[in-house]
């Protein structure tokens, strides 16, 4: 299932799918474990992902928004302890970045950048 914010990001919402276009694509994944109840995870929805910038990058992954609440089996697989944790994750399922906690759009274009593109 894909699901599109308010930001026009096309998040898919399931973790497996996501994966098999990254690999198809031969895209890197931005997995973001969230929870709607988070005010971080809201915060960055309005003042991060809507972000002309961000939104540019965001278009070199896939970009894949699992409900940590809904999917406590892959957050624990992924040492996901605070919400909102971002992985970006290569086409061979290699980890090449993780952030946990809230970034401003400056920090997280940054983020982007130093491990999108290694």
């Amino acid at each position: 299932m894909t699901l599109v914010g308010c930001n026009a990001i096309a998040w898919e919402t399931d973790l497996e799918t996501g994966m098999a276009r990254a690999r198809q694509e031969g895209r890197r994944a931005l997995v973001q474990f969230h929870t709607l109840a988070n005010p971080d995870c809201r915060a960055m929805e309005h003042e991060v992902f809507a972000d002309q910038e961000v939104q540019e990058l965001m278009a070199r992954f896939v970009p894949i928004r699992l409900d940590a609440v809904l999917n406590q089996k892959l957050a624990q697989q992924f040492n996901v302890e605070v919400v909102p944790t971002f992985l970006i994750v290569r086409p061979d399922r290699q980890l090449a970045g993780i952030y946990s906690g809230r970034m401003s759009a400056e920090k997280f274009r940054l983020f982007l950048i130093r491990h999108g593109y290694n």
